[in-house]
Parts: structure tokens; C-alpha cells; sequence
């Protein structure tokens, strides 16, 4: 079931309902994948924007040839 609803979710929050990290959440926000406001000192993410129906999957995160990228070291995967 999709929600599409508008109101504002804490970052935590979204990172559970999308299946992933609150770090992947803020880099979203950063790169406009989604929507979102800072409120007292946090992040809140529009639900409306998470697009529950399509939840990122891993592939959408991997760099071709490699891993995720998210630690920058030159792992085995390089």
C-alpha cells in the first residue's frame, strides 16, 4: 500500500520506511531526490516524496564496478 500522504517524517523514520540508512536519507535530501525541511535544529522528510512504491534498491546505490562508495578507501572492490 502506497501513502501518500504530506506530512513531515523525522529522518529516522524515513530511513526505516525506505529500507536504508539515515546518512543515504541526507544525501537524497542533498541531491533533491526528496523532500525536506529542517525544523529546530533536524531534519524532517516529506512523506509524499519517499515514493513507497518504488523504495530504492541497492543497485541504485552501487557505483559500476564497485561498491557503494560510502567509506572513500580503496577496498577490494577497486
Amino acid at each position: 500500500m502506497c501513502d501518500t500522504g504530506t506530512n513531515f517524517v523525522p529522518i529516522m523514520e524515513a530511513a526505516e520506511l525506505l529500507e536504508t540508512t539515515a546518512m543515504r536519507v541526507l544525501m537524497m535530501l542533498k541531491k533533491d531526490e526528496l523532500q525536506g525541511k529542517m525544523e529546530d535544529d533536524a531534519w524532517y522528510v516529506d512523506r509524499s516524496s519517499l515514493r513507497l512504491c518504488e523504495k530504492p534498491k541497492a543497485a541504485d546505490i552501487v557505483r559500476p564496478g564497485g561498491c557503494g562508495g560510502g567509506c572513500g578507501g580503496g577496498c577490494a572492490g577497486d
